[in-house]
């Protein structure tokens, strides 16, 4: 049983979960093929809505191989909708080294898969507690105008669900894409182009923030295109803020504890104790904001629409990484008062 909504044909799996009702799906879907070589079709949705599954992940497994090879075989995306919390586990799993998409339901395949039926701009409340995967959700959701509001833990997700207005929820989805050669080579830069060119805005005003409000010399010395240096061998202070809009990534300060507690006692006029590390924190994310307030200022004369989150910082390289994600962006080395510090800025 299939129907077609949109540019995307719906087709339901029924019963129970095993062998041959796989075999029976693959071969309602490869009686699809004219229909979809004749029409312009996005994807095909697999339905699980009122399935039963009795435990035995092998047959999802197996299900999971003969969509994959499908979507090879017809040329166009399969991906999977309506399944419960237990079943989207496991597909999750089978389906991470495919093309076969994951999503919660169909507004949610519809809003990935057919964008033009969504109006620009709408807002969508994102949460997962797989971090990388919310980030490239969030990614590919705000490529198509989106507002996209990402919750970083179930307390937030419950409270924005309930303090704020949005169009549309997802949970429980997964675009497990492979990446490219080019994207998952060592030197690939996952930056947009838009966001590249722009890159001296970031850098100019936080030369420009900085003597301002410290009184310091402040100047870039190089950058190059790296991931996050973990291996730096100091007591580091970090601020990471991630903004979206028409450009979208992650702003990372990057203060060793000495330079962080010179710019901190220009800033402030007082002494500030080398062991106080959440005072060095809120100060190294109060310089993030002040930056990041300044380059938002200087985008919107440029007509760029950008919102900052709020800053959250750490005292480790390895945590600020494992918030940022491993992927290559754009290492700046900058100099205040004649000591190094860095910027990073990626996707």
């Amino acid at each position: 049983m299939h129907s077609k909504n949109s540019d995307l044909i719906v087709v339901s799996y029924n019963g129970v979960i095993q062998d041959r009702s796989n075999r029976l799906l693959e071969s309602s879907i490869l009686s699809k093929k004219d229909m979809v070589k004749n029409k312009n079709i996005n994807g095909i949705l697999v339905s699980l809505k009122g399935v039963i599954y009795e435990g035995d992940p092998n047959v999802v497994m197996m299900m999971v191989k003969y969509l994959n090879a499908l979507s090879q075989n017809i040329g166009i995306p399969i991906s999977v909708i309506d399944y419960s919390m237990e079943l989207f586990r496991i597909l999750k799993k089978y389906t991470k080294t495919t093309k076969i998409k994951l999503f919660k339901n169909m507004n949610v395949a519809n809003l990935f898969l057919d964008p033009k039926a969504y109006k620009e701009g709408m807002c969508v409340l994102l949460y997962d507690d797989d971090e990388e995967n919310s980030k490239r959700l969030s990614s590919e959701l705000s490529k198509y105008g989106y507002s996209v509001i990402r919750a970083k833990d179930p307390k937030e997700f419950q409270e924005r669900m309930h303090q704020e207005a949005h169009d549309i929820i997802i949970t429980q989805s997964a675009l497990n894409e492979k990446l490219s050669n080019a994207a998952s080579s060592k030197n690939a830069l996952a930056l947009s182009k838009k966001l590249i060119s722009n890159l001296p805005v970031f850098m100019d005003t936080a030369v420009e923030t900085l003597v301002s409000f410290t009184g310091l010399q402040a100047e870039k010395s190089a950058h190059t295109i790296k991931g996050f240096d973990t291996s730096l061998d100091v007591d580091n202070i970090c601020a990471v803020m991630h903004f979206k809009g028409d450009l979208e990534g992650y702003f990372t300060l990057v203060f060793p504890k000495d330079i962080a507690i010179i710019a901190l006692e220009s800033l402030l006029g007082e002494k500030v104790g080398a062991n106080d590390i959440e005072t060095l924190k809120d100060g190294v994310g109060e310089f993030c904001n002040i930056i990041t307030g300044s380059t938002k200022t200087a985008f919107d004369k440029k007509d760029i629409k950008v919102i900052f989150d709020l800053p959250k910082t750490y005292n480790s390289l390895k945590a600020t990484q494992g918030y940022i994600g491993e992927n290559n962006g754009v290492w700046i080395d900058m100099q205040l008062a004649g000591k190094a510090f860095y910027m990073f800025i990626t996707k």
